[in-house]
């Protein structure tokens, strides 16, 4: 399957099972493959205000240039030694800056031409520059799991802040894991329920009514006595 191939395959599946639980569909959907002259685009102008380096075809922002990196989480640059956490790499001026440009290898699948080579957009630029095109500058809500608040979430609010010169986002409402049966799940432990499994057993509304039943923030634990009591 080329990449493509596979996109369009999770996003069918993804948007067919929230028109299932009967969630309302987003007006715009916006995918980062089709934003890639956006990215381009920040990423020079983080380059031109001094955020941002270029090293062996890849660009890096620099965490040091941003005194709020971290507001978000908590962490701070000190708190993490070197190696400890992120991967010790020579193309980096400090261990916690974070890639905006990749260089592609030779092998690498996606790439587009950009000012600094071939190569393919970080991770967390495309979602910087899709809110900003879309939602402004600042905008009220960012949703997302509680696991991503670092590094991706300070990194979003680092090269956004440092683009813009305004405030990323307003207010961060990132949900808690979901368990099962008290584990978290996941797809090494195998102990995954699909919405599709699940809509085999209950009903949408109940299903619905399950996930408004404990804060947004705090995990939720799937079982059948937690379903029973909501159907």
């Amino acid at each position: 399957s080329t990449p493509m191939q596979i996109v369009e395959t999770y996003t069918k599946i993804y948007f067919d099972n929230m028109d299932a639980l009967g969630v309302q569909r987003p007006d715009i959907s916006p995918r980062a493959s089709a934003h890639v002259p956006e990215q381009i685009k920040m990423v020079e102008k983080l380059i031109a205000n001094e955020n941002a380096y270029v090293s062996n075809g890849s660009v890096y922002f620099d965490v040091t240039s941003f005194d709020g990196y971290g507001k978000l989480s908590g962490r701070r640059l000190e708190d993490n030694e070197e190696g400890a956490r992120l991967a010790v790499n020579e193309e980096k001026n400090h261990p916690a800056d974070f890639a905006l440009w990749k260089k592609a290898e030779p092998e690498h699948i996606l790439r587009w031409d950009s000012p600094w080579g071939e190569g393919f957009p970080g991770w967390h630029v495309e979602c910087s520059a899709m809110a900003a095109k879309y939602l402004g500058e600042t905008f009220d809500i960012h949703g997302g799991g509680i696991d991503n608040i670092f590094p991706h979430n300070e990194c979003e609010i680092a090269q956004s802040e440092c683009a813009h010169g305004e405030d990323f986002c307003n207010f961060w409402m990132l949900t808690g894991s979901l368990t099962l049966d008290g584990v978290k799940m996941s797809k090494s432990l195998g102990n995954t329920l699909t919405i599709e499994n699940a809509l085999k057993e209950y009903r949408k509304e109940s299903i619905r009514m399950f996930m408004l039943s404990s804060h947004y923030s705090n995990p939720i634990d799937f079982s059948e006595d937690a379903l029973a009591a909501t159907d």
